[in-house]
C-alpha cells in the first residue's frame, strides 16, 4: 500500500499540513519539511517538478475543505480547518473535552496550554460536535483555581522552565514569611520537579537545595526543599550553567505512625497519604493503628492536625515532636480569655 502513488501524495499533503501548523512559511521550506518528513525522494530533484508537485499538494488541501492563504511574500498560511473533520468524538470523548476546558479554565496552571490543545481537538472534529460540547452539563465538577493572587511573574515561569527543561541549576531570590527580616535570601538549587497542590492551590517547585546566602553570610545546607513559586522574585533569577547531576539525590524518610478512631476506620477504608503504609487491624475501643514513610513530615504534620481530635500521633520521633509543640501552641490559646477587640463569631 505504501507505494501506490495515492498514499505517497497523501503523506506530502499531511506533512504541509503539519508544517502549516506551526506557523506560515515559504514555499522551499515547506518542501524542505516534507523532504525530511517522507525522504528526500518526496519531491523531485528537478525545482520546476518539484514545485509543480508541491501546488497539486496544497490544491488537495484545499479539496479536502482546509483554508490555506497565500500571503505576501508567498508564505503559505492556514487559516482554517474548514470542512476537514477527520475525527469523530465519542460521547465519553466530548465529556471528557468539556470537563477540561471547564476545569482548566482562567487562573489554573497550564490552563492556556491545555485550553490550546482542547481547540486543536475540536477544529478536528465535525462542527455539530463543536458547538455540543459548549452545552453539554457536567457531572463531574473540580476546582482546581487559585485561592489568592499569587501569580507567578513570566520572567520566573520562563526562567524555572527552561531550567527544569535544560537540567540546569537555578538560582534566585526568595522571600520565605519564616524570615521575620523580610528580606528575600539568594537560593541555588537543582530544580528537579514542578507540582501544583491542589488543598493549597499553589504551584511548587520541589528541588535539592544546594547553598542560601542572606544578611548573615552563605552558608552550605544541602536538603531537598519546596519553593512556592509565587514567592521566587523575578529579579536576578539566573539559570546557570551548571548542569544537574544523572539522578535526583536520594530524599530523607522519616517513619509516620498514628492511631485513628473508630468513627473514621469502621468502614474499613483508610485514606493512604504515605508510602509503604500499614494499616491494623482495631484495638478493643475500634481504633486503628496505621504506620507508613514519609519524605515531608511538616506536609505530613498538617495533614494528621487535620483529623483534630480522632487521631492521635505516637510517632515517628520527628513528627511526633512537631505535633506536640503545635498542640501546645493550640492548647495555650484556647485556655487564654479573648483580649480587647476580639469577639465571638455570631450567627
Amino acid at each position: 500500500m505504501a507505494d501506490r502513488p495515492d498514499y505517497r501524495e497523501m503523506l506530502r499533503s499531511l506533512s504541509v499540513l503539519r508544517r502549516l501548523q506551526i506557523g506560515p512559511a515559504a514555499r522551499a521550506i515547506l518542501i524542505e519539511y516534507v523532504r525530511v518528513d517522507n525522504g528526500a525522494d518526496a519531491y523531485d530533484e528537478d525545482v520546476r517538478r518539484a514545485e509543480k508537485r508541491f501546488s497539486k499538494d496544497i490544491e488537495r488541501l484545499r479539496a479536502w475543505g482546509i483554508d490555506i492563504a497565500v500571503d505576501t511574500g508567498y508564505e503559505y498560511r492556514l487559516v482554517s480547518y474548514g470542512e476537514f473533520s477527520p475525527i469523530y468524538l465519542n460521547d465519553a470523548e466530548l465529556g471528557a473535552v468539556a470537563f477540561l476546558m471547564e476545569t482548566f479554565g482562567p487562573g489554573v496552571p497550564e490552563s492556556e496550554a491545555v485550553q490550546q490543545l482542547l481547540r486543536r481537538v475540536l477544529d478536528w472534529a465535525p462542527a455539530k460536535q463543536r458547538s455540543e460540547v459548549t452545552h453539554r452539563r457536567q457531572r463531574l465538577r473540580m476546582d482546581l483555581r487559585r485561592k489568592d493572587d499569587d501569580l507567578v511573574p513570566p520572567i520566573v515561569q520562563e526562567a524555572v522552565t527552561k531550567a527544569y527543561e535544560t537540567r540546569r541549576r537555578l538560582r534566585f531570590l526568595y522571600r520565605s514569611p519564616g524570615q521575620a527580616d523580610g528580606i528575600p535570601r539568594e537560593h541555588t538549587v537543582e530544580p528537579w520537579y514542578l507540582h501544583y497542590d491542589t488543598v493549597g492551590r499553589h504551584v511548587y517547585l520541589d528541588a535539592y537545595r544546594l547553598s542560601v546566602t542572606g544578611p548573615y553570610g552563605t552558608w552550605p545546607d544541602a536538603r531537598w526543599q519546596r519553593y512556592r513559586l509565587g514567592r521566587i522574585q523575578a529579579e536576578g533569577i539566573t539559570v546557570l550553567p551548571d548542569k544537574l547531576p544523572p539522578s535526583p539525590p536520594k530524599r530523607a524518610s522519616y517513619a509516620v505512625e498514628y492511631m485513628l478512631a473508630p468513627e473514621l476506620t469502621r468502614l474499613g477504608e483508610v485514606s493512604r497519604h504515605f508510602d509503604k503504609m500499614e494499616v491494623g487491624v482495631p484495638d478493643e475501643a475500634g481504633w486503628v493503628r496505621v504506620t507508613g514513610i514519609t519524605d515531608d513530615p511538616f506536609t505530613a504534620m498538617q495533614l494528621l492536625l487535620g483529623y483534630g481530635a480522632r487521631c492521635r500521633v505516637l510517632g515517628g520521633p520527628e513528627i511526633r515532636k512537631a505535633m506536640e509543640e503545635n498542640v501546645a501552641v493550640l492548647a495555650e490559646f484556647y485556655k487564654a480569655p479573648l483580649e480587647a477587640g476580639e469577639q465571638l463569631c455570631e450567627d
